[in-house]
């Protein structure tokens, strides 16, 4: 096995890890969500900031740091459009985790101490985390296909279809947000 073989096992792995975690919390959420257990959804949200640390920065981190080694032993460069993508949907996603996912997190963590899983601020604020994260997912989901697909800027159609599908999911979620700011607020009369 060569170096570039093993950072590239070791790549796909971390990635695997990292989707795959995030994937199967999004499944088990929805399915609280969907039975209306607000307290197993929760419970989810707390376990998801026990694991950030010990699982999605390092699976996150791993990704970032083997891809670049990668590159760097490989016959690629950082100009190419696949990497810029792939290196874009990574900031994408961590900044989201730094700037939203852990105040939020903690804010809903409060709330949840305070109120209990019943509280009508927790479950909006539980229901906004929600649909920021599957967007998340679609982020990363999109970005393993950049992977596998390595478009090119000759890649108009794949770029195009790949953009449109980003493009519904951040207004489907935008849709979504809306309508949750809109059913906290009180009704006029």
């Amino acid at each position: 096995m060569s170096r570039y073989e093993l950072l590239l096992l070791l790549h796909i792995s971390a990635s695997i890890i990292w989707l795959g975690a995030g994937f199967l919390l999004a499944v088990l959420v929805l399915g609280a969500e969907m039975a209306g257990d607000r307290e197993k959804a929760a419970g989810y949200h707390r376990d998801v900031g026990w694991l950030a640390p010990r699982l999605f920065i390092p699976a996150s981190l791993s990704v970032l740091v083997l891809g670049v080694l990668l590159v760097i032993d490989g016959p690629w460069s950082f100009d190419q459009l696949w990497i810029t993508i792939a290196l874009t949907g990574w900031a994408v996603s961590f900044l989201l985790g730094i700037l939203y996912f852990a105040p939020e997190g903690e804010r809903i963590g409060a709330i949840a101490a305070d109120r209990g899983p019943n509280d009508p601020e927790l479950s909006r604020r539980l229901r906004r985390l929600n649909v920021v994260d599957r967007v998340q997912l679609l982020i990363l989901f999109l970005v393993v296909a950049d992977m596998v697909l390595k478009p090119t800027g000759d890649d108009g159609g794949m770029l195009a279809v790949a953009a449109a599908i980003l493009v519904a999911g951040v207004l489907l979620a935008g849709n979504a947000i809306r309508r949750l700011g809109s059913a906290a607020e009180p009704s006029p009369g």
